[in-house]
Parts: structure tokens; sequence; C-alpha cells
């Protein structure tokens, strides 16, 4: 019917005047004049046989037929950027985007991103976190990070940390706990996004069936462990979370007691993109560090 090389010139006119509302405004956004502008709609309509624009006044409104083909149109050209963004990212592979949980960001990952930088200054990391378990999917992102049994088969699986629960506080809180017993005197600190986490913790000490009286519940175990800094009260975290924190004094872990379960913390990615770069390198610095 028509050869598509021929009108791509005034198909992107047309789309310019629909996406801008007019073709004094196309002409602006395409830098030229507006006489020019109407020519190349001009041509449209005769290479295509059909009116697609008509007089409203002192303004232009599409006809039927240009409504038709202004909405296929756009959805085309973001598709065709969609695929020319794509091949920039295969060309200059040097960006590496993560999805993660707020508490593994702000506990784990960021504190070791300066020894990745020291030997890879040339990588672009972009961390983006989630506030809910069923956002982690990998989308337009090059790893998540799962806890979980570390089955997904239908992704590359590294494996990072076991989870283990430990009770942590601030040293002056710390001077009064003797006993896993005495936790149930004091104030508990939960997270929102782990609330499995005090019931697990007490169940395998032998205090299954015990509670608290005094809690407080957080939006993630970052802020419960902010808090317990403060001396709000007596947190439940994992171990690798907290080893910066526990040698710096910030906190304590006033019990030596600490429970192990199934889980742990897994690094996922496409299994096709695990071996190419810069996917490799970080891969295997993060394991490294882990």
């Amino acid at each position: 019917m028509h050869r598509l090389r021929n009108l791509l010139a005034p198909l992107r006119v047309f789309d310019a005047v629909y996406r801008t509302g007019g073709v004094s405004r196309a002409a602006e956004v395409l830098y030229v004049t507006p006489g020019a502008v109407s020519q190349q709609i001009k041509q449209l309509e005769s290479m295509m046989g059909v009116a697609l624009i008509r007089k409203s006044g002192r303004e232009i409104e599409l006809t039927d037929a240009g409504v038709l083909l202004a909405t296929r149109l756009s959805d085309l050209f973001d598709r065709i950027e969609a695929v020319l963004d794509e091949v920039v990212e295969v060309a200059n592979p040097r960006r590496l985007r993560l999805k993660v949980l707020p508490t593994f960001a702000i506990k784990w990952l960021v504190p070791r991103l300066t020894g990745f930088y020291a030997t890879h200054s040339d990588i672009d990391i972009e961390i983006a976190t989630v506030s809910r378990v069923q956002d982690l999917q990998l989308d337009n992102a090059d790893f998540i990070v799962r806890h979980g049994i570390g089955q997904w088969e239908d992704l590359h699986v590294d494996h990072l940390f076991d989870e283990v629960f430990v009770p942590v506080c601030s040293p002056a809180l710390a001077q009064t706990l003797h006993a896993p017993e005495d936790l149930l005197k004091t104030q508990l600190l939960h997270s929102m996004m782990r609330p499995e986490g005090w019931p697990t913790w007490l169940g395998g000490v032998g205090l299954g069936e015990a509670q608290s009286t005094r809690n407080v519940t957080l939006a993630n175990a970052a802020l419960c462990l902010q808090a317990a800094a403060d001396g709000l009260g007596v947190a439940i975290t994992q171990t690798a979370y907290v080893r910066d924190d526990l040698a710096s004094g910030r906190l304590v872990r006033p019990l030596p007691q600490e429970v192990r379960t199934e889980f742990g913390y897994y690094l996922l990615c496409d299994p096709a993109k695990a071996d190419t770069q810069p996917l490799k390198l970080f891969r295997e610095w993060l394991l490294s560090v882990a």
C-alpha cells in the first residue's frame, strides 16, 4: 500500500500535532514554521488518501480517522523509543539497577558499596526500594534480592546469607536483661514487613506461647534498629544487618541465643544475563563480601 519510509517524516509531524494540540505548538517543538507543519500534514493526507484534520474556527481538530491514526501512532512511537533505550543499554552496559527491601539496602548493601566503587568506579548503580514483598519482580531491574528458600526456577540464584534472628538493644537497656523471659517485661519493637520475627525467636528459645504486653510496631526493621539504638526497646533482626552496629557498640546483643530458620536472602537475576558484564562483576563482588 504505502511505503513506510516515505511516510515517516510526515507521521512524525502529525504525532507532534496530536501531542501538542495544534499546528503552531507542534512547529515550536519541531523547530520549524507552522507552514512547514501544515505542508507535511497535507502531504500525509495526500499519500494516504484520508482527511486527518479539519478547521474548527481558528483552530484545527482531528477527524475520526485522524484520532485513530494519532492514538495508534503515539503508542507505536513510544514502543520505538523503548527499543532505542534498550539498544543503548546493550551497547553501553555500565549501569546496574537493583530492587530491594528498605532494610536490606540501608543496613547491608549501601554500607558495603564503597568497596565496589573502589575498583569499579565506572559502573553506575541505581537502587530502588519497595515497600511490599510482592513488588520484588525483575521487570526492568538487573537484580532483585528476595527472602526465601532459594527455589526460583526461572531466575539465576546466588545465596547471600542465612536468616538468623537475634535481639538487639541499646547498651543501657541491655544491663536489665539477663534471660529470655526478661524480654517479656520490656518493650519489643516489631517490623511491619517481618511480623513473624519475634514469634520465631521466642518460639525458638522455648517461649512460643509467651507474649509481651508492651509492643511498638514500625514500618521496617531499619526503623526498629534506629529505635533500639535510641533506647525505645528491643528489636529483633538478622545478624547480617547489625554486624557494624555491634562492632561500633551502637547496639548490643543482650542475650546469646540466636534462632536460625530454613530461609535466607538471595540475589536474583535473569539467567541469560548472569555471566554478562557488568552483572558478573557485581555478582562476584557481592558474593565475596557476603
